[in-house]
């Protein structure tokens, strides 16, 4: 049984953690609508993780607004992908 609480406190804690190549770059929390995402960027790619529960239509599409939400940039069409846990993009920001 400690072995079981073990994995699911293992399990649990990696849930809003970035992958290796986000590791370590600053973390944006935004809300749009019900949905709540950590987002995190290196000025070119992009990730956001939906940290709450929940089972509604319209996640994906809350998650791209997320993602310019949290950057400022615009989402280079056609790299806009994951599932409702996850999303990943490519960003383009206008030159100031």
């Amino acid at each position: 049984m400690t072995r079981m609480r073990l994995i699911l406190l293992v399990a649990a804690a990696g849930c809003a953690s970035p992958s290796i190549t986000m590791h370590g770059l600053p973390e944006r929390e935004v809300v749009v609508g019900e949905s709540r995402f950590s987002v995190f960027s290196d000025g070119r790619k992009v990730e956001a993780i939906r940290t709450n529960m929940e089972y509604s239509d319209g996640i994906m599409a809350r998650g791209y607004t997320a993602i310019e939400k949290a950057t400022g940039c615009s989402i280079v069409p056609g790299t806009f992908d994951g599932d409702p846990a996850l999303m990943r993009a490519e960003i383009a920001c206008d030159p100031e």
